[in-house]
């Protein structure tokens, strides 16, 4: 799996970040081209035979002279056993075990993959989740006796979530989002040099969450689902899945409003560009 390491600076300190691939996976075409998103879109896929191209599944990693700081923990190896979704309702089984493909190993995981940069799961000071979904919360029971913020919206909702999957060992510090950063009215700040937050960029979920990393060459949009890709931000495309689409819309706007105001590096989940992307600094 690919690994992509860049440094850059906000001031004058030496800030590294790092982004791993914890497996791939897949879902009908029906759902990623999906003109309105929500539970009857999601259910009409399941009538299509044909799976979209793969995903990448996305974790980052910032190196920060406060701390280490690992945004989402990909997908666990665990969801290729046969049983793992035997607890979650009959239709969302159904979902996950014949509506989309999975391909991960156990040497793709979040815990195996920052081996590579000579880290480990206790070197990381606070696991941040943009959602709560199985893609990002999977590799979760790596990071015990670690904070793991969520924002207050999201674990108040759980869109799409499954509780009954997570670690019985789970319990986050819940983050409510009541600052202000730029075009966005609900932010929380992680660090002390108030470069590391998190912002609201709802849609997906009812509280879904980014995390921005500012730098002197700009701001690293690292946006978890809001949209799988660039070129599906860009061209306002959503997956079935998606909780509102005019809520998607209009946190887009206001992440466009933000790359008027200054350089935008925008780094979502399941794109397959992301390591040229940072590596080149690419503005949205």
């Amino acid at each position: 799996m690919d690994i992509i390491t860049q440094e850059i600076k906000n001031n004058d300190q030496l800030i590294r970040v790092h982004g791993f691939q914890t497996g791939r996976l897949a879902i009908k075409q029906s759902a990623m081209t999906s003109q309105k998103p929500g539970m009857w879109s999601t259910l009409w896929s399941f009538k299509d035979k044909n799976f979209a191209e793969w995903l990448p599944v996305w974790c980052w990693v910032i190196e920060h002279p406060e701390g280490v700081f690992l945004i989402d923990t990909g997908l666990s190896s665990e969801v290729n056993q046969k049983n793992y979704f035997r607890k979650v309702d009959f239709v969302s089984r159904y979902y996950f075990e014949k509506q989309m493909k999975f391909d991960i190993t156990q040497a793709d995981e979040i815990d195996q993959q920052l081996t590579k940069v000579q880290l480990n799961s206790k070197a990381i000071s606070k696991v941040i989740l943009t959602h709560l979904h199985i893609d990002h919360v999977g590799g979760l029971p790596h990071f015990t006796n670690i904070p793991v913020l969520v924002n207050e919206r999201e674990w108040q909702s759980k869109d799409g979530a499954f509780p009954v999957l997570f670690p019985s060992t789970f319990n986050p510090e819940i983050i409510r989002l009541s600052e202000r950063f730029q075009t966005f009215d609900k932010a929380y700040y992680i660090t002390k040099a108030q470069d590391v937050l998190m912002v609201e960029t709802a849609g997906h979920t009812t509280g879904h969450t980014s995390v921005i990393l500012k730098t002197n060459k700009g701001v690293l949009f690292f946006a978890g689902d809001l949209a799988y890709t660039q070129e599906r931000f860009q061209q306002q495309k959503f997956s079935a899945t998606t909780k509102s689409l005019q809520q998607s819309l209009l946190t887009c706007e206001k992440v466009k409003d933000l790359a008027q105001r200054e350089k935008v590096v925008f780094l979502p989940s399941h794109d397959t560009q992301n390591g040229e992307r940072l590596a080149a600094l690419a503005n949205l």
